[in-house]
């Protein structure tokens, strides 16, 4: 790991050096603690350096990772991540986000060092200090989630010393991990702004979102009393989910009051370029030069898109919808604006239908998707809920949390009574998938369940040879890169993929 953190802190100080303006802040001055830290300003410039790694994880390859390996959807490509063809040699996506998040957590413990000798107000630390921290847990879950157990610091690497030590790091215990993690943000989540992210200044990260981490390692972990608080809190902060619209659902619609955590892109003709790729792999086929999608006219989308080849629906996430289920055509697409696609009318009108507007880019230019990856939203912190409380007997509460999501969908499909403790937690798995597809947490959630080998297997692998050939157990997590087990000295290790 040693070469990995010298070659992290190179670039920080080429990135931060010349990196444009984010969230309206300079961040020049990150990489010199000195110097810095003499105003708020500058450690608000700090800490939006904590944010810039985000785009590098939460894009397309981490999208094909969660989404379309699983039981919901598949994507014919070379990709091999699509292919589950990564291995310690070719760790796929791994790779990207091994580095994004240690980088990443590698600027969260510079800032939460530098903010508190910072020479400011000690009451205007803890807000700030708890977004930091509330970053660096979200780095921590991306890791644990697809990694399991990895190396876990949290001190600032600020000499030499502090190099080798990190250097000389194994992997610690995910589980361990985490509650490190579920007890810094218990301590300073009520410093954060208690506020929708909508309602906070450039939609930076308030206690909501260090609240939603809460609950998602405390599920990883089984704590289910720990996650039924803290979505508690968000609960008293976002209140009826009646109240957002599930265009609020739409990546396209930016910031809207339901999202809990948005990581931001945007493309302009005439000014910054922030952009992704994930419309490219959920739009449906294109005639070149014009404005024709699998011969329907989308204008919105206009003549300048690329799409590639798209993610396709399995069978069974078709099955879990209604027909008259609304987010099945904000999800999936078989029309536009009244016009059917010829992919889904194939064979007696049993094709696959595209993925849905819910994922289009209008005016994408070329493979420039500028829309935001929404990451956490208020439906989920609800079925959370209810699945923690399904788990410690408070069935009512249960209920009511999942009937709230069904509701905004359409009132006939609330379940009317308790079915049982085993039926619900299969009825919210199903819930997550239609509310839920596309929002980066599939994979993670099924592998979290102990189910992701088996649903896959009796899901995407049937209608899709290379899954059916490939997958494997120990899929579930990637590998660690094997640059990174060589430059720990062989302190890191693949034990499931040897």
């Amino acid at each position: 790991m040693k070469g990995t953190i010298i070659q992290i802190l190179l670039a920080a100080m080429v990135c931060m050096s010349s990196c444009s303006k984010f969230l309206e802040e300079d961040t020049a001055g990150f990489v010199a603690p000195e110097s810095f830290y003499k105003s708020e300003s500058q450690c608000i410039a700090a800490l939006n350096g904590c944010y810039l790694q985000l785009n590098n994880i939460f894009n397309h390859e981490l999208l094909i990772s969660q989404e379309a390996v699983t039981d919901l959807a598949f994507l014919n490509s070379t990709q091999i991540d699509a292919r589950l063809e990564i291995s310690p040699a070719n760790p796929g996506m791994g790779d990207n986000v091994w580095t994004a998040c240690y980088t990443g957590i590698m600027y969260c413990n510079a800032a939460i060092s530098g903010i508190q000798q910072a020479t400011i107000a000690e009451d205007h630390k803890p807000a700030l200090i708890g977004e930091a921290i509330t970053l660096r847990a979200l780095y921590y879950y991306v890791l644990t989630s697809t990694f399991n157990d990895v190396p876990y610091y949290t001190q600032d690497i600020n000499s030499l010393n502090a190099l080798e030590t990190v250097a000389k790091l194994g992997r610690m215990s995910a589980a361990a991990t985490r509650d490190s993690m579920i007890a810094q943000l218990q301590e300073y989540a009520p410093k954060l702004p208690q506020a929708r992210t909508s309602d906070v200044l450039q939609n930076r990260v308030a206690a909501p979102m260090a609240y939603m981490l809460i609950g998602k390692l405390a599920l990883w972990n089984k704590k289910y009393d720990v996650c039924a608080a803290a979505m508690q809190e968000i609960r008293k902060v976002y209140g009826q989910l009646a109240q957002y619209p599930l265009n609020d659902t739409w990546f396209r619609n930016k910031n809207t009051p339901e999202s809990i955590f948005e990581v931001q892109y945007i493309w302009s003709a005439n000014g910054i370029k922030k952009t992704c790729q994930t419309a490219c792999f959920c739009t449906p086929t294109k005639t070149a030069g014009s404005n024709i999608y699998d011969g329907v006219p989308i204008p919105e989308l206009g003549a300048d898109a690329n799409p590639y080849g798209s993610i396709t629906p399995t069978a069974y996430f078709l099955s879990l919808y209604d027909l008259t289920d609304p987010r099945r055509e904000i999800i999936l697409s078989t029309q536009y604006n009244g016009q059917l696609f010829k992919r889904p009318m194939q064979n007696n009108g049993t094709g696959k239908p595209w993925m849905g507007p819910k994922f289009w880019c209008p005016g994408m230019n070329n493979i420039a998707d500028g829309n935001n990856q929404k990451v956490f939203r208020y439906a989920d912190a609800l079925l959370m809920l209810a699945e923690a409380a399904n788990e410690t007997g408070e069935t009512d509460l249960a209920m009511q949390c999942i009937n709230e999501v069904k509701r905004r969908a359409s009132p006939d499909f609330e379940l009317k009574a308790y079915p049982g403790k085993t039926e619900f937690l299969a009825e919210v798995k199903k819930e997550k998938g239609r509310e839920l597809m596309g929002e980066y947490g599939r994979k993670w959630d099924l592998v979290r369940w102990g189910d992701w080998y088996r649903v896959v297997s009796e899901t995407a692998a049937t209608e899709y040879d290379v899954i059916k050939n490939n997958l494997r157990p120990y899929n579930e997590y990637y590998p660690i890169p094997d640059k990174e087990v060589v430059r720990s000295g062989g302190i890191l290790t693949n034990e499931a993929y040897k």
